[in-house]
């Protein structure tokens, strides 16, 4: 698994149509909303997870999610948001708006609608990758970026041994 096939994952389905339907969002516009918004998601991920709680708190999510089919969750996915995000939600919607030439209410929807399927995606390889959450997002994010590929190799570490205990 790769950033190419998540995105793929979230864009290839039905759930772009379900989100265009609901929110009244161009098709293009959520697709590029949804490729600039997962690598800044991820790297929040690997932030969070840089303490024993959040790593603990994104095993446990992913965990709940691995079994979930893909749709909208607008409820779940705007909790998911509030927990991986918290006060700088507002900046990365504002950000995304910006980068997109969309509006703060469509990214925030958009966000919204992913955020469960993401977490679905990140735990069904996690599942299947052993239950290492460290092999799943430490290759994610080391291919990233390459300032990404320290912190990268760093979360698959911390997440690696927080699994093991």
């Amino acid at each position: 698994m790769d950033l190419t096939s998540i995105i793929s994952s979230l864009t290839g389905n039905n759930m772009i149509g379900e989100i265009s339907k609901k929110f009244n969002i161009d098709n293009s516009k959520i697709i590029a909303v949804i490729k600039a918004a997962i690598p800044k998601f991820l790297a929040q991920m690997q932030r969070n997870a840089g303490t024993t709680a959040g790593a603990s708190a994104l095993v446990q999510a992913l965990g709940s999610h691995a079994g979930q089919g893909m749709g909208l969750n607008i409820e779940d996915g705007m909790k998911i948001l509030g927990k991986v995000f918290g006060n700088n939600l507002g900046s990365v919607v504002s950000g995304l708006s910006s980068q997109t030439s969309t509006t703060n209410d469509q990214v925030n929807n958009i966000l919204a609608s992913i955020a469960p399927n993401l977490l679905a995606i990140l735990g069904k390889n996690h599942a299947s990758a052993g239950g290492n959450i460290g092999n799943v997002l430490g290759s994610l994010l080391g291919g990233t970026s390459s300032s990404g590929s320290t912190g990268g190799k760093l979360l698959g570490g911390l997440l690696g041994k927080l699994i093991k205990k």
